[in-house]
């Protein structure tokens, strides 16, 4: 994989694609009913949520020399600045709908790590966290406040294993975004879910019953 169009396939879902900006809403708590507290600095989560923050900013900046030099080595942005702008048509649900299928849709399911959006969506597979990552920054670029998106890990009963989803906030509700599903849920509407923690630009919160993740 080139490094040049890995980091540019990131910073286009990052955020540098112009699209109509959604209206300014006052920021609120955090999904799934549940009060959440700021992690302790030195928790392994805090950590790892700080250094791919980092790397994206770093992609991001990257992406713009890149675009400025239309660089030949920059080949998947067209492409995805289109499909940027395809989605970017809808509004409201239907909007996440197809941010939501649209993502699943890019990469495979398959054993990953934390990475940023561009490796799992250049290389076509990661797990839950890939697919997280790039519909949260997705959702960003299509105009939605950073106020209104959060990454959230929870305890899926089901399977009896922890897993990620993209929360996006519309019309006093949070949508989920999951790569498990082409359906778009309401928070209240995942009753397998245990909420344990929550990412987002203000940094990592856990859950006040998720006591393990500190």
């Amino acid at each position: 994989m080139r490094i040049a169009a890995s980091i540019a396939l990131v910073a286009v879902t990052v955020g540098f694609v112009v699209l109509p900006a959604c209206a300014e809403e006052e920021r609120p708590s955090d999904p799934f009913g549940n009060y959440t507290t700021e992690l302790n600095k030195d928790a392994p989560l805090v950590r790892i949520w700080e250094s791919l923050r980092d790397q994206m900013k770093l992609e991001k900046a990257y992406f713009h020399e890149c675009q400025e030099s239309k660089d030949a080595q920059c080949p998947s942005i067209p492409a995805l600045v289109q499909k940027l702008k395809e989605i970017g048509q809808n509004r409201g649900k239907a909007l996440l709908g197809h941010l939501n299928i649209s993502i699943n849709l890019m990469i495979k399911p398959a054993p990953g790590k934390w990475t940023g959006p561009l490796e799992a969506i250049t290389m076509r597979h990661g797990d839950c966290k890939s697919y997280s990552l790039a519909k949260y920054a997705g959702a960003q670029e299509l105009g939605i406040s950073a106020d209104q998106v959060r990454l959230v890990i929870v305890h899926n009963r089901r399977h009896s294993e922890d897993h990620m989803v993209t929360a996006v906030h519309q019309d006093g509700e949070w949508f989920i975004l999951d790569n498990l599903t082409n359906v778009v849920l309401r928070d209240w509407e995942k009753v397998d879910y245990e909420p344990l923690a929550v990412l987002d630009y203000k940094g990592a919160r856990r859950y006040l019953s998720a006591f393990w993740m500190e």
